[in-house]
């Protein structure tokens, strides 16, 4: 509580789950990044405090009233937001990411602030048969307990029915547009 969090790609599938955490469960100041007015709607429906536009970001969260936040998680590119998050991040606080970084981050920028930076990948645990294994059953139980509950919202906005090579193609053909809101769903 009282602290603050960046998300990059506040719109889409991932973003938007996470707006809802942070705001309902986490008890966070969640600021996210959104261009269009359909996206910027979307994310203050999910509950980010601010939106904030993801070119000039650092210009943008400034303005919104922050120097510096707490927390930042990208879900879009590393190395495009690498510097603003590096500028926007606070002495000792933390940045995650689920992007796949296509040139080399300087993480040693972090060091004077003793920032900590985390990856991300949702099946870690099972693919490596970590100790804390048993740790994705619980997280799951308790994503279920909260949309069952009704904390949390599903964040499904586009359902395609049948898997076939052409719904295939028109979710991937979505998600290359940059212009997702919510979850694509392809149902079998």
């Amino acid at each position: 509580k009282g602290k603050s969090l960046l998300i990059i790609g506040g719109a889409g599938g991932v973003g938007s789950i996470a707006i809802q955490i942070a705001k309902k469960v986490a008890g966070l100041t969640v600021l996210a990044t959104a261009s269009r007015p359909e996206s910027v709607e979307w994310c203050r429906r999910q509950g980010a405090d601010f939106v904030v536009d993801h070119q000039n970001l650092v210009q943008e969260v400034q303005q919104a009233g922050f120097n510096q936040v707490d927390f930042i998680v990208d879900f879009v590119d590393v190395n495009q937001y690498w510097d603003a998050m590096v500028a926007l991040i606070k002495p000792q606080g933390h940045i995650g990411s689920i992007s796949d970084p296509v040139e080399n981050v300087n993480l040693r920028q972090l060091k004077g602030k003793s920032v900590s930076f985390h990856w991300e990948l949702m099946f870690t645990r099972s693919m490596f048969q970590t100790q804390d294994i048993t740790r994705q059953h619980h997280i799951l139980t308790e994503a279920a307990a909260l949309f069952e509950n009704g904390t949390i919202n599903s964040t499904i906005n586009e359902h395609l029915t049948g898997f076939s090579t052409e719904n295939l193609k028109q979710a991937h053909a979505l998600l290359e547009s940059g212009k997702t809101i919510g979850k694509i769903v392809i149902e079998y």
